[in-house]
């Protein structure tokens, strides 16, 4: 569950996941992005500021991490549902291991623009994976979304929980 460790145990979430994730070689690996609704334990946490939440360039790095440190396993990655940045990113290790590392370092080679547009295009469904930028019809209509509703890339993670929430 990438962001589960909030900024503070990110990366020692993402490497201890993995190292489990190597020991048990499960067939399958399916990653769910954290999300807060305001009705669980974890939301009074975030709201007192005892938990920082990750934001999406945070939880790339995460995955990132994640990804690279699993090795010697043969399973099976899905990360499709609509909550989470990446949903394409799938495969089998360790044939495509290299081409889902590629599509999260793409993402963080974006400048802080295009990945808010993405962001926002991911989570309002224009997007299911980055090739989608390449259309000019669903890049304008993320453009626009970001226009609409004021997200810049300075409040785009703002933006993103509240509607993150409506999914739960």
């Amino acid at each position: 569950m990438p962001g589960l460790g909030g900024k503070a145990y990110s990366e020692i979430h993402a490497r201890e996941t993995a190292d489990a994730l190597n020991r048990i070689n499960p067939d399958f690996i399916r990653l769910r992005t954290l999300a807060i609704p305001n009705s669980v334990e974890l939301y009074d946490d975030y709201t007192a500021g005892s938990f920082e939440k990750c934001t999406d360039l945070m939880m790339a790095k995460e995955i990132l991490i994640f990804l690279e440190s699993l090795n010697g396993i043969t399973s099976m990655v899905k990360s499709d549902h609509i909550l989470n940045l990446f949903q394409n990113l799938e495969g089998k290790l360790p044939g495509d291991k290299a081409r889902m590392l590629d599509i999260v370092h793409r993402f963080l080679a974006m400048d802080p623009e295009r990945q808010c547009v993405y962001q926002v295009g991911r989570r309002f469904g224009f997007f299911s994976r980055l090739r989608d930028m390449e259309s000019p019809r669903r890049l304008a209509k993320a453009e626009k979304a970001c226009r609409q509703f004021g997200i810049t890339p300075d409040n785009v993670d703002e933006v993103i929980d509240e509607l993150m929430k409506r999914f739960i």
